[in-house]
């Protein structure tokens, strides 16, 4: 669909590290009036994430949904300080948020990431992801608690949308290796370091340069390389 207006637009700083960031500027657009309508056959996808939309939209599409086995949510601190009410009543009905450690904190109230994940837990969603930076990830779930470590990059390019690549990594795993709710938790851990390392592509370029060129060997090698690193 085509609208006339201005496209959305984001701006933001990150810090020498580039483990945080702080969003600068965010305009709607033509987004503003965006209401997604989903296909009779993708209302019946069965492994769903809801991108870093407002928490309305996210519930909009949520609401299209047949029966999905795994619901994924990513949100941003724009949308926490901006629409609570809402992305609460968005967490009830998820099977996951993922976000990075400041936005844990920002949502909680929490500096303590377990505590986080706690907090988040009570809120409805029964598995959390708590993303962060060039430390890893920490998943929480009914398995336990999992660190999972960053591949480590000589150079880092760009980060920015390195948390949509991994949370895509992630579900494209979990799509293709679980058929139930039950299977889930079981693929799960290798789903992290799935989304880990593509999103370590992502990371090695500027937007989509590098993403768009992966194959599954590339994939493959680096989650086997993450394999042997963490190996003990």
């Amino acid at each position: 669909k085509e609208s006339k207006g201005k496209t959305f637009y984001w701006s933001g700083e990150y810090e020498e590290n580039m483990n945080n960031r702080r969003t600068l500027c965010l305009e709607l657009g033509v987004f503003a009036d965006f209401k997604p309508e989903l296909t009779a056959k993708n209302r019946s996808t069965p492994f769903v994430m809801l991108g870093n939309i407002t928490p309305e939209l996210q519930m909009h599409v949520l609401e299209q949904m047949k029966d999905p086995v795994f619901v994924l949510a990513d949100t941003m601190d724009f949308h926490i300080k901006g629409s609570p009410d809402a992305l609460k009543k968005l967490l009830k009905k998820i099977d996951c948020l993922s976000l990075n450690d400041s936005e844990a904190k920002l949502l909680t109230g929490k500096e303590n990431l377990l505590e986080a994940a706690s907090r988040i837990h009570k809120m409805g969603p029964s598995t959390v992801i708590i993303k962060k930076g060039e430390y890893g990830a920490m998943l929480s779930y009914g398995g336990g608690i999992f660190l999972a470590p960053a591949y480590p990059l000589a150079k880092a390019v760009d980060p920015t949308g390195a948390g949509d690549t991994f949370a895509g990594g992630l579900m494209g795993y979990l799509a293709s290796h679980a058929a139930t709710k039950a299977d889930v938790d079981k693929h799960l851990r290798k789903a992290i370091l799935a989304g880990t390392v593509i999103a370590s592509y992502c990371c090695e370029d500027f937007g989509f340069l590098k993403v768009a060129k992966l194959d599954k060997k590339m994939i493959r090698q680096r989650i086997s390389d993450l394999e042997k690193m963490i190996l003990f």
